[in-house]
């Protein structure tokens, strides 16, 4: 009895079989776009491996230092941002292309000391990079244990360390100062100093904004009394008088006058009876009495104080 042998797709039969279909003439058609398709991709992989891909090397598409502008520097830093940042990319190939590009750059401008938050980064053809930030700025001075003006350190709003050596001695007396009372910074440049009572009293400095030079204002003290909440009070150079402020701002009782209303009163209080240090040794200003007084004679209400 003879065998029959089964044609597989890949013999020579199956082959033709197949060649006689695409040829018939209605599929002329077809398989001559079908031919053009598979052309037309092998031509532009050959075209981007011969001219697309070294074009993407090229001036146009490098990122270099000149091609990074970022938001002018505020008057109190001294070293140049971007400068420091982009030798800290020193040896990264910063190409246009590069999908990690915009994170890869922001990454760094978060990392330096005086950048409190990167707000947008983009990138436009040909290569340029253009970086919106929003820097940290001093607002207190920190009093290590130190004999004169040295151990001098300056902190922001939130506490965070600011480098030293972009502020001279000199440069102390535009802020209030607190001292240090044997804490140290619990971490480098750029982060908080990581003490509750730090904190405070960078908030209530910010508060306070360049106001307190006028009313003869030095320094910042907080203590926290039986209560449990520290309590921050401000004195002028010589100690003699206490202005006590109360709680850090953000931290106040409902019925408490506000940051901007303790200020108002206690400017008030020195246009009506002369300058602090006149009040004699020994004196003591409750700015959140004085306040709430100050709401009640202009027949404010507690809804009015926040």
């Amino acid at each position: 009895m003879g065998t029959s042998k089964s044609k597989t797709a890949g013999s020579p039969a199956t082959r033709e079989g197949f060649i006689r279909v695409l040829l018939r003439p209605h599929n002329r058609g077809l398989v001559l776009t079908g031919i053009v398709v598979l052309a037309s991709i092998g031509f532009a992989l050959y075209a981007w491996q011969r001219w697309g891909e070294p074009a993407t090397h090229t001036a146009e598409y490098l990122v270099t230092a000149e091609r990074i502008s970022v938001t002018a520097q505020p008057t109190w830093i001294h070293s140049n941002v971007k400068d420091e940042v982009v030798r800290s990319l020193a040896g990264a190939k910063l190409e246009l292309l590069d999908r990690d590009l915009v994170e890869q750059v922001a990454q760094a401008f978060a990392l330096h000391p005086w950048v409190a938050n990167v707000l947008r980064v983009e990138k436009r053809f040909p290569a340029q990079v253009n970086v919106e930030l929003e820097y940290r700025q001093p607002v207190i001075v920190v009093k290590i244990d130190a004999p004169g003006e040295e151990g001098l350190l300056f902190l922001d709003e939130e506490s965070v360390l600011l480098p030293s050596a972009d502020f001279a001695p000199s440069q102390a007396k535009g802020y209030l100062r607190i001292m240090a009372a044997g804490e140290t910074p619990t971490s480098v440049y750029g982060t908080p100093w990581g003490s509750e009572r730090m904190l405070g009293a960078a908030r209530v400095a910010a508060a306070w904004g360049d106001r307190w030079q006028t009313l003869g204002l030095y320094w910042i003290m907080g203590t926290r009394p039986s209560s449990g909440q520290l309590v921050y009070e401000l004195r002028t150079q010589n100690d003699q008088v206490r202005v006590v402020w109360g709680v850090a701002p953000g931290h106040e009782s409902a019925d408490e006058a506000s940051p901007l209303q303790k200020i108002t009163a206690l400017e008030q209080y020195v246009n009506d009876k002369g300058p602090l240090e006149k009040s004699g040794a020994g004196a003591v200003v409750d700015l959140r009495k004085l306040a709430d007084g100050a709401l009640k004679t202009a027949g404010g209400s507690k809804s009015r104080r926040r």
